[in-house]
């Protein structure tokens, strides 16, 4: 499954959570945002994806049975 969650583009720029990119500096929150949060979804990202690494179509098409 991380093939296809690969290959159909799921990722933007390679990060799941692509957000508030251009934040304004002088803002106490978006300015450190990404300093808060990036960490945090990089291992959510990161356990997503073991997930589905370990899924195949096969398993999924068992279910339907």
């Amino acid at each position: 499954m991380l093939d296809v969650f690969r290959a159909v583009d799921s990722l933007d720029g390679g990060h799941l959570f692509d957000f508030h990119a251009n934040s304004n500096p002088d803002c106490p929150v978006g300015s450190r945002v990404h300093d808060v949060l990036d960490g945090e979804l990089a291992d959510a990202q990161a356990a997503l994806e073991h997930r589905l690494a370990q899924t195949t179509l096969a398993d999924l098409l068992k279910r339907l049975n």
